[in-house]
């Protein structure tokens, strides 16, 4: 069995989707706010990523909110997880691999948002670069941001962007496969592609969610 330290003739082929997702907390019946990814073919970050913000249809934890930096109120007015999927599922279905950091987490929210959606699931194998780092630094933490620090590099700010965890998260990868990726002077981070206006957030307390219908398929151009 080939070590998943030692570089191998057919990564430099492989077609890698690496993503991170935010959610609204930590619980099973918690939804996905944000998703990033990036595409590697090989050991080239490819020009092409991904970052979506969704309506979760309930609130962030106070914990969560605090994390990811998107309020209760603007997430309202953003699409949901539903009207993107069928073209979420078509770009994810690119990779042959699939990449994340404490995968098992992501996957579990990414599959149920599929499911519900009525999407088919998600089918490539998955690599978890938390284990990877398990193997490679024994006994050390296999937090995301501690694995960075060990390989000279660290978030923009202090909060949770899923495109910004995708990236660095395929730095990550890289170097657990004996690749390095060059970091571009990144100072700030785009938002996400879908975000849409929102009305100014009301004094006090939000009023009740209100009904929403999906809008059919939409285009993630």
């Amino acid at each position: 069995m080939t070590d998943i330290f030692t570089p191998a003739v057919h990564t430099r082929k492989k077609k890698i989707i690496v993503f991170d997702t935010e959610t609204t907390g930590l619980l099973p019946y918690d939804r996905i706010i944000t998703l990033g990814a990036v595409k590697i073919e090989g050991d080239e970050l490819l020009k092409q990523s991904l970052y979506l913000i969704f309506d979760p249809r309930k609130d962030s934890s106070p914990q969560a909110e605090a994390v990811h930096g998107f309020d209760n109120w603007m997430t309202r007015y953003q699409d949901l997880f539903a009207d993107l999927a069928n073209s979420l599922r078509q770009w994810l279905g690119w990779a042959d691999e699939l990449v994340a950091h404490n995968a098992e987490f992501d996957m579990r929210y990414i599959q149920r948002e599929f499911r519900k959606a009525e999407v088919q699931m998600l089918s490539q194998p998955v690599y978890c670069t938390m284990d990877g780092a398990r193997r490679l630094w024994r006994g050390e933490s296999a937090k995301l941001d501690h694995c960075l620090s060990r390989i000279g590099l660290s978030r923009v700010g202090v909060r949770h962007g899923a495109l910004e965890d995708a990236y660095l998260t395929a730095s990550l990868y890289l170097h657990q496969q004996g690749s390095k990726l060059p970091i571009p002077p990144i100072n700030a981070w785009q938002e996400p592609a879908n975000l849409k206006p929102y009305p100014s957030r009301p004094f006090g307390q939000l009023p009740r969610r209100t009904p929403k219908r999906r809008q059919g398929c939409l285009d993630l151009s």
